[in-house]
């Protein structure tokens, strides 16, 4: 299952990956690139252990973009 990413808390695909400061490197390769690329292809198997004070947390992503879904 793939989650919504929340940039702002540091999560990306529902992992945590910090908040980053200033902005990445610039790759000629792939100048689309964020950094995240990695943990927001990751398909994970099983659950998210829930957080009791926000149980839907993360969302999950969708792939309709008319849902909001992707990353």
């Amino acid at each position: 299952m793939k989650y919504k990413d929340d940039i702002p808390n540091g999560y990306v695909n529902g992992y945590f990956v910090g908040v980053r400061q200033g902005s990445p490197t610039p790759d000629a390769l792939e100048p689309t690139a964020d950094g995240y690329e990695v943990p927001r292809g990751t398909e994970r198997i099983g659950t998210v252990m829930p957080d009791a004070l926000e149980p839907n947390y993360p969302e999950p992503a969708t792939d309709d973009p008319e849902e909001g879904g992707g990353s």
